[in-house]
Protein backbone atom coordinates (compact mmCIF):
# COMPACT_ATOMS: atom_id res chain seq x y z
CA UNK A 1 0.00 0.00 0.00
CA UNK A 2 1.27 3.39 -0.65
CA UNK A 3 2.36 5.42 2.16
CA UNK A 4 0.35 8.88 2.96
CA UNK A 5 3.64 10.50 2.05
CA UNK A 6 3.84 8.69 -1.29
CA UNK A 7 0.42 9.87 -2.40
CA UNK A 8 1.20 13.55 -1.50
CA UNK A 9 4.49 13.52 -3.64
CA UNK A 10 2.63 10.90 -6.60
CA UNK A 11 0.35 13.82 -7.82
CA UNK A 12 3.15 16.03 -8.58
CA UNK A 13 4.54 13.56 -11.16
CA UNK A 14 1.44 12.95 -12.63
CA UNK A 15 0.50 16.26 -12.92
CA UNK A 16 4.28 16.91 -14.63
CA UNK A 17 4.22 14.23 -17.18
CA UNK A 18 0.56 15.09 -18.67
CA UNK A 19 2.64 18.91 -19.40
CA UNK A 20 5.30 16.83 -21.09
CA UNK A 21 3.37 13.98 -23.04
CA UNK A 22 0.65 17.19 -24.32
CA UNK A 23 3.83 19.13 -25.86
CA UNK A 24 5.35 15.69 -27.15
CA UNK A 25 2.65 15.00 -28.92
CA UNK A 26 1.06 18.11 -29.86
CA UNK A 27 4.56 20.10 -31.90
CA UNK A 28 4.76 17.37 -34.12
CA UNK A 29 1.13 16.59 -35.21
CA UNK A 30 0.68 20.82 -35.32
CA UNK A 31 3.18 22.28 -37.45
CA UNK A 32 2.81 19.13 -39.96
CA UNK A 33 -0.79 19.71 -40.25
CA UNK A 34 0.35 23.47 -40.53
CA UNK A 35 2.14 22.79 -43.53
CA UNK A 36 5.94 22.90 -41.46
CA UNK A 37 8.68 21.22 -43.41
CA UNK A 38 10.58 18.24 -41.44
CA UNK A 39 13.53 19.84 -40.57
CA UNK A 40 11.11 22.46 -38.71
CA UNK A 41 9.33 20.23 -36.91
CA UNK A 42 12.99 18.43 -35.80
CA UNK A 43 13.91 22.11 -34.65
CA UNK A 44 11.04 22.80 -32.29
CA UNK A 45 10.98 19.24 -30.92
CA UNK A 46 15.05 19.58 -30.44
CA UNK A 47 13.81 22.94 -28.39
CA UNK A 48 11.40 20.91 -26.28
CA UNK A 49 14.20 18.17 -25.05
CA UNK A 50 17.07 20.99 -25.03
CA UNK A 51 15.41 21.68 -21.80
CA UNK A 52 16.03 18.31 -19.96
CA UNK A 53 20.13 18.84 -21.79
CA UNK A 54 20.70 22.57 -20.03
CA UNK A 55 18.52 22.32 -16.83
CA UNK A 56 19.17 18.85 -15.49
CA UNK A 57 22.36 19.17 -14.40
CA UNK A 58 22.02 22.33 -12.49
CA UNK A 59 18.53 21.20 -11.31
CA UNK A 60 19.98 18.40 -9.63
CA UNK A 61 22.73 19.97 -8.06
CA UNK A 62 19.83 22.19 -6.31
CA UNK A 63 17.83 19.72 -5.47
CA UNK A 64 20.32 18.13 -3.03
CA UNK A 65 21.46 21.31 -1.40
CA UNK A 66 17.68 23.70 -1.02
CA UNK A 67 14.15 22.86 0.05
CA UNK A 68 12.92 20.60 -2.72
CA UNK A 69 9.65 21.87 -2.32
CA UNK A 70 10.73 25.23 -3.36
CA UNK A 71 12.24 23.84 -6.27
CA UNK A 72 8.53 22.10 -7.92
CA UNK A 73 7.55 25.34 -6.97
CA UNK A 74 9.84 27.15 -9.34
CA UNK A 75 9.04 24.07 -11.71
CA UNK A 76 5.27 24.36 -11.79
CA UNK A 77 5.70 27.78 -12.55
CA UNK A 78 7.56 27.40 -15.61
CA UNK A 79 5.55 24.92 -16.75
CA UNK A 80 2.31 26.88 -16.38
CA UNK A 81 4.39 30.01 -18.70
CA UNK A 82 5.51 27.60 -21.28
CA UNK A 83 2.41 26.44 -21.47
CA UNK A 84 0.70 29.62 -22.03
CA UNK A 85 3.14 30.67 -24.48
CA UNK A 86 2.51 27.25 -26.58
CA UNK A 87 -1.22 28.21 -26.40
CA UNK A 88 -0.24 32.05 -28.19
CA UNK A 89 1.80 30.20 -30.80
CA UNK A 90 -0.71 27.84 -31.85
CA UNK A 91 -3.57 30.19 -32.27
CA UNK A 92 -3.32 30.52 -35.88
CA UNK A 93 -4.02 27.27 -38.75
CA UNK A 94 0.17 28.24 -39.50
CA UNK A 95 1.93 27.83 -35.98
CA UNK A 96 4.54 29.85 -34.84
CA UNK A 97 7.26 28.08 -34.58
CA UNK A 98 9.09 30.39 -33.01
CA UNK A 99 6.82 30.36 -30.09
CA UNK A 100 6.51 26.76 -30.11
CA UNK A 101 9.81 26.22 -29.62
CA UNK A 102 10.04 28.88 -26.36
CA UNK A 103 6.78 28.08 -24.41
CA UNK A 104 7.77 24.26 -25.10
CA UNK A 105 11.68 25.06 -23.83
CA UNK A 106 10.16 26.49 -20.65
CA UNK A 107 7.67 24.09 -19.86
CA UNK A 108 10.08 21.35 -20.50
CA UNK A 109 12.53 23.21 -17.79
CA UNK A 110 9.54 23.52 -15.40
CA UNK A 111 9.06 19.54 -15.59
CA UNK A 112 12.59 17.80 -15.39
CA UNK A 113 13.01 20.43 -12.38
CA UNK A 114 9.74 18.32 -10.52
CA UNK A 115 10.71 15.03 -11.87
CA UNK A 116 14.19 15.31 -10.40
CA UNK A 117 12.92 16.04 -7.02
CA UNK A 118 10.21 13.68 -7.03
CA UNK A 119 12.99 11.08 -8.10
CA UNK A 120 15.15 12.66 -5.09
CA UNK A 121 12.63 12.02 -2.37
CA UNK A 122 11.43 8.39 -3.86
CA UNK A 123 13.45 6.83 -1.32
CA UNK A 124 12.27 8.40 1.78
CA UNK A 125 8.57 7.78 0.90
CA UNK A 126 8.80 4.43 0.05
CA UNK A 127 10.78 1.01 1.54
CA UNK A 128 13.60 -0.32 -0.41
CA UNK A 129 11.42 -3.57 -1.21
CA UNK A 130 8.53 -1.09 -2.48
CA UNK A 131 10.37 0.67 -4.80
CA UNK A 132 9.75 -1.09 -7.97
CA UNK A 133 5.98 -1.02 -7.65
CA UNK A 134 5.94 2.35 -6.60
CA UNK A 135 7.80 3.56 -9.98
CA UNK A 136 5.62 1.21 -11.79
CA UNK A 137 2.35 3.68 -10.51
CA UNK A 138 4.43 6.70 -11.36
CA UNK A 139 4.82 5.20 -14.79
CA UNK A 140 1.35 4.41 -15.26
CA UNK A 141 0.14 7.09 -14.62
CA UNK A 142 2.54 8.55 -17.56
CA UNK A 143 1.19 5.91 -19.96
CA UNK A 144 -1.88 6.93 -19.58
CA UNK A 145 -0.93 10.24 -20.28
CA UNK A 146 1.18 8.83 -23.47
CA UNK A 147 -2.35 7.49 -24.47
CA UNK A 148 -4.84 10.47 -24.54
CA UNK A 149 -2.39 13.21 -25.59
CA UNK A 150 -1.82 12.21 -29.03
CA UNK A 151 -5.84 11.29 -29.17
CA UNK A 152 -6.52 14.73 -27.55
CA UNK A 153 -3.81 16.62 -29.92
CA UNK A 154 -5.07 14.59 -32.97
CA UNK A 155 -8.79 15.56 -32.24
CA UNK A 156 -8.15 18.86 -31.57
CA UNK A 157 -5.85 19.66 -35.07
CA UNK A 158 -7.48 17.92 -37.11
CA UNK A 159 -11.10 20.46 -36.16
CA UNK A 160 -8.82 23.72 -36.32
CA UNK A 161 -8.46 23.70 -31.91
CA UNK A 162 -4.84 23.53 -32.04
CA UNK A 163 -4.32 25.76 -28.68
CA UNK A 164 -6.31 23.21 -26.59
CA UNK A 165 -3.80 20.59 -26.22
CA UNK A 166 -1.44 23.67 -24.16
CA UNK A 167 -4.42 24.60 -22.51
CA UNK A 168 -4.99 21.28 -21.09
CA UNK A 169 -0.99 21.23 -19.67
CA UNK A 170 -1.57 24.67 -18.45
CA UNK A 171 -4.61 23.36 -16.36
CA UNK A 172 -2.55 20.01 -15.63
CA UNK A 173 0.40 22.51 -14.63
CA UNK A 174 -2.05 24.29 -11.97
CA UNK A 175 -3.22 20.89 -10.46
CA UNK A 176 0.59 20.16 -9.86
CA UNK A 177 1.21 23.68 -8.28
CA UNK A 178 -1.82 23.21 -6.21
CA UNK A 179 -0.11 19.45 -5.34
CA UNK A 180 3.39 20.89 -4.71
CA UNK A 181 1.59 22.99 -1.79
CA UNK A 182 0.38 19.89 -0.02
CA UNK A 183 3.97 18.61 0.43
CA UNK A 184 5.71 18.60 3.66
CA UNK A 185 8.97 20.84 3.60
CA UNK A 186 12.15 18.94 3.03
CA UNK A 187 15.57 19.76 3.44
CA UNK A 188 18.49 17.78 2.42
CA UNK A 189 21.01 16.29 4.38
CA UNK A 190 23.16 19.40 5.32
CA UNK A 191 26.97 19.21 3.60
CA UNK A 192 29.57 20.58 2.42
CA UNK A 193 28.65 23.90 -0.12
CA UNK A 194 30.75 23.36 -2.72
CA UNK A 195 30.74 25.01 -6.03
CA UNK A 196 27.60 24.29 -8.62
CA UNK A 197 30.34 22.80 -11.05
CA UNK A 198 32.33 20.53 -8.57
CA UNK A 199 28.60 19.37 -7.32
CA UNK A 200 27.79 18.39 -10.87
CA UNK A 201 31.00 17.06 -11.42
CA UNK A 202 30.50 14.47 -8.34
CA UNK A 203 27.14 12.90 -9.49
CA UNK A 204 28.86 12.70 -13.08
CA UNK A 205 31.61 10.69 -11.14
CA UNK A 206 29.87 8.25 -9.25
CA UNK A 207 28.00 7.48 -12.40
CA UNK A 208 31.19 6.65 -14.29
CA UNK A 209 32.68 4.82 -11.45
CA UNK A 210 29.54 2.95 -10.75
CA UNK A 211 29.48 -0.37 -13.35
CA UNK A 212 25.82 -0.51 -13.52
CA UNK A 213 25.16 2.95 -13.42
CA UNK A 214 27.29 3.52 -16.61
CA UNK A 215 25.75 1.16 -18.54
CA UNK A 216 22.20 2.01 -18.10
CA UNK A 217 23.60 5.92 -19.28
CA UNK A 218 25.74 4.22 -22.21
CA UNK A 219 22.36 2.57 -23.14
CA UNK A 220 20.47 5.84 -22.60
CA UNK A 221 23.19 8.01 -24.82
CA UNK A 222 21.80 5.95 -27.92
CA UNK A 223 18.56 4.85 -26.91
CA UNK A 224 17.03 8.78 -26.40
CA UNK A 225 18.27 9.89 -29.89
CA UNK A 226 16.49 7.31 -32.06
CA UNK A 227 13.12 7.61 -29.44
CA UNK A 228 13.50 11.35 -30.52
CA UNK A 229 14.27 10.44 -34.03
CA UNK A 230 10.89 8.73 -34.14
CA UNK A 231 9.21 11.46 -32.29
CA UNK A 232 9.71 14.45 -34.57
CA UNK A 233 9.85 12.36 -38.08
CA UNK A 234 7.08 9.86 -37.62
CA UNK A 235 4.68 12.42 -38.16
CA UNK A 236 6.23 13.69 -41.54
CA UNK A 237 7.00 9.83 -42.81
CA UNK A 238 3.03 8.64 -41.62
CA UNK A 239 1.65 11.79 -43.67
CA UNK A 240 3.84 11.93 -46.65
CA UNK A 241 5.20 8.58 -47.20
CA UNK A 242 2.45 5.95 -45.94
CA UNK A 243 -0.23 8.36 -46.75
CA UNK A 244 -1.87 8.27 -43.20
CA UNK A 245 -4.54 11.19 -41.82
CA UNK A 246 -3.80 13.45 -38.72
CA UNK A 247 -6.25 10.99 -36.67
CA UNK A 248 -4.24 7.87 -37.82
CA UNK A 249 -0.98 9.21 -36.47
CA UNK A 250 -2.89 9.83 -33.44
CA UNK A 251 -4.16 6.35 -33.22
CA UNK A 252 0.08 5.39 -33.88
CA UNK A 253 1.29 6.87 -31.27
CA UNK A 254 -1.71 6.10 -28.89
CA UNK A 255 -0.44 2.46 -29.25
CA UNK A 256 2.90 3.03 -28.00
CA UNK A 257 1.09 4.55 -24.81
CA UNK A 258 -1.39 1.70 -24.71
CA UNK A 259 2.18 -0.65 -24.67
CA UNK A 260 3.56 1.74 -22.29
CA UNK A 261 0.19 0.89 -19.93
CA UNK A 262 0.74 -2.33 -20.26
CA UNK A 263 3.98 -2.66 -19.35
CA UNK A 264 3.04 -0.80 -16.13
CA UNK A 265 0.94 -2.70 -14.58
CA UNK A 266 3.68 -5.59 -15.33
CA UNK A 267 6.67 -4.71 -14.68
CA UNK A 268 6.73 -5.12 -10.79
CA UNK A 269 5.79 -9.08 -11.42
CA UNK A 270 8.30 -9.31 -14.02
CA UNK A 271 11.31 -7.97 -12.07
CA UNK A 272 10.01 -10.04 -9.31
CA UNK A 273 10.26 -13.19 -11.67
CA UNK A 274 12.37 -12.69 -14.18
CA UNK A 275 16.06 -11.64 -14.01
CA UNK A 276 16.89 -8.51 -14.15
CA UNK A 277 19.85 -9.16 -16.57
CA UNK A 278 17.12 -10.11 -19.03
CA UNK A 279 15.01 -7.26 -18.24
CA UNK A 280 17.61 -4.47 -18.88
CA UNK A 281 18.45 -6.22 -22.25
CA UNK A 282 14.83 -6.85 -23.84
CA UNK A 283 14.56 -3.07 -23.13
CA UNK A 284 16.25 -1.42 -26.07
CA UNK A 285 15.92 -5.26 -28.28
CA UNK A 286 12.19 -4.68 -28.13
CA UNK A 287 12.72 -1.36 -29.31
CA UNK A 288 14.92 -2.11 -32.29
CA UNK A 289 12.31 -4.58 -33.22
CA UNK A 290 9.39 -2.13 -32.58
CA UNK A 291 10.96 0.31 -34.58
CA UNK A 292 11.61 -2.32 -37.85
CA UNK A 293 8.56 -3.21 -37.79
CA UNK A 294 7.54 0.86 -37.90
CA UNK A 295 9.30 1.55 -40.79
CA UNK A 296 9.53 -1.82 -42.98
CA UNK A 297 6.27 -3.48 -41.93
CA UNK A 298 4.49 0.15 -41.99
CA UNK A 299 5.32 0.62 -45.67
CA UNK A 300 4.26 -2.28 -46.95
CA UNK A 301 1.52 -3.15 -44.56
CA UNK A 302 0.11 0.41 -43.77
CA UNK A 303 -1.56 1.19 -40.19
CA UNK A 304 -1.88 -2.43 -38.46
CA UNK A 305 2.31 -2.97 -38.98
CA UNK A 306 2.58 0.33 -37.50
CA UNK A 307 0.25 -0.39 -34.37
CA UNK A 308 2.08 -3.22 -33.59
CA UNK A 309 5.34 -1.66 -33.88
CA UNK A 310 4.61 1.46 -31.74
CA UNK A 311 2.90 -0.93 -29.10
CA UNK A 312 6.15 -2.88 -29.01
CA UNK A 313 8.25 -0.10 -28.82
CA UNK A 314 5.98 1.26 -25.60
CA UNK A 315 6.05 -1.93 -24.06
CA UNK A 316 9.36 -3.42 -23.50
CA UNK A 317 11.11 0.40 -22.86
CA UNK A 318 8.56 0.71 -19.92
CA UNK A 319 9.49 -2.28 -18.02
CA UNK A 320 13.37 -1.24 -18.73
CA UNK A 321 12.36 2.12 -17.05
CA UNK A 322 10.82 1.50 -13.78
CA UNK A 323 13.59 -1.52 -13.74
CA UNK A 324 16.24 1.11 -14.21
CA UNK A 325 14.92 4.03 -12.33
CA UNK A 326 14.44 1.06 -9.19
CA UNK A 327 18.30 0.23 -9.77
CA UNK A 328 19.26 3.65 -9.52
CA UNK A 329 18.11 4.51 -6.24
CA UNK A 330 18.92 1.50 -4.55
CA UNK A 331 22.72 1.97 -5.58
CA UNK A 332 22.86 5.68 -5.14
CA UNK A 333 23.95 7.38 -1.65
CA UNK A 334 20.92 9.65 -0.12
CA UNK A 335 23.38 12.39 -0.33
CA UNK A 336 23.86 12.49 -4.21
CA UNK A 337 20.41 11.53 -5.58
CA UNK A 338 19.62 14.83 -6.97
CA UNK A 339 23.46 14.94 -9.06
CA UNK A 340 23.15 10.88 -9.70
CA UNK A 341 19.52 11.91 -11.20
CA UNK A 342 20.47 14.40 -13.12
CA UNK A 343 23.09 12.78 -14.44
CA UNK A 344 21.41 9.97 -16.02
CA UNK A 345 18.23 12.33 -17.16
CA UNK A 346 20.33 14.37 -18.95
CA UNK A 347 21.63 11.03 -20.40
CA UNK A 348 18.24 9.72 -21.25
CA UNK A 349 17.07 13.07 -22.53
CA UNK A 350 18.80 15.46 -22.53
CA UNK A 351 20.52 14.00 -25.71
CA UNK A 352 17.59 14.01 -27.55
CA UNK A 353 18.30 17.53 -29.02
CA UNK A 354 21.10 15.74 -31.19
CA UNK A 355 18.78 12.79 -32.31
CA UNK A 356 16.12 15.80 -33.11
CA UNK A 357 18.66 17.52 -35.67
CA UNK A 358 20.02 14.62 -36.81
CA UNK A 359 16.46 13.43 -37.91
CA UNK A 360 16.09 16.82 -39.23
CA UNK A 361 19.60 16.97 -41.22
CA UNK A 362 18.86 13.37 -42.70
CA UNK A 363 15.18 14.54 -43.52
CA UNK A 364 16.27 17.75 -45.28
CA UNK A 365 19.38 16.06 -47.26
CA UNK A 366 17.55 12.56 -48.18
CA UNK A 367 13.92 12.35 -46.51
CA UNK A 368 11.59 10.91 -43.73
CA UNK A 369 12.48 7.48 -44.32
CA UNK A 370 15.59 8.12 -44.27
CA UNK A 371 15.59 9.86 -40.83
CA UNK A 372 13.31 6.73 -39.51
CA UNK A 373 16.23 4.49 -40.73
CA UNK A 374 18.37 6.45 -38.53
CA UNK A 375 16.30 5.71 -35.81
CA UNK A 376 16.56 1.91 -36.29
CA UNK A 377 20.35 2.44 -36.39
CA UNK A 378 20.74 4.30 -33.20
CA UNK A 379 18.36 1.90 -31.06
CA UNK A 380 20.22 -1.21 -32.51
CA UNK A 381 23.40 0.87 -31.10
CA UNK A 382 21.76 1.14 -27.19
CA UNK A 383 21.39 -2.76 -27.74
CA UNK A 384 25.23 -2.74 -28.08
CA UNK A 385 25.86 -0.39 -25.49
CA UNK A 386 24.25 -2.66 -22.99
CA UNK A 387 25.24 -6.23 -24.06
CA UNK A 388 27.98 -7.34 -21.90
CA UNK A 389 27.60 -5.05 -19.53
CA UNK A 390 27.80 -5.93 -16.02
CA UNK A 391 23.85 -4.65 -15.59
CA UNK A 392 23.02 -8.36 -18.21
CA UNK A 393 24.34 -10.23 -15.63
CA UNK A 394 22.29 -9.48 -13.07
CA UNK A 395 20.27 -12.16 -11.38
CA UNK A 396 18.07 -9.98 -9.38
CA UNK A 397 17.88 -6.30 -7.76
CA UNK A 398 20.86 -5.24 -6.04
CA UNK A 399 21.33 -4.29 -2.00
CA UNK A 400 20.33 -0.67 -1.11
CA UNK A 401 23.20 1.74 -0.71
CA UNK A 402 22.35 4.73 1.35
CA UNK A 403 25.19 6.25 2.51
CA UNK A 404 28.66 6.97 0.45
Amino acid sequence: MPTPAFARLAPVSYAANAVDQLAIATVPLALTAGGASASTVSVVVAAQSAAWLLVSLPAGALADRIPRRRLMQAGAIAAIAGALVAAAGSLSATPSALLLAIGVFVAAAGVVTQILCVFALMPGVVASAQLGRANAQLELARSLATIAAPLIAAFCIARGLGPVPFLLAFLAACLGLGAVSRLSADVPAPSARQPMLAAIGDGARFVLHEPILRAIALCACAWNPAFICLVSMFAPFAAHTLGFSIEEIGWAWAAYGTGALLAAFVAPAAMAHIPTGVLFVGGPLGSLAGSLVIVAGGQRWGLPAVLAGFFLTGFTPMVWLVLQTSVRQLLTPTEYLGRVAATITTAIYGIRPLGALAAGAAAYWWSPVAAMWLSVALFALSAVALIGSPAVGLKSMPVPRRSA
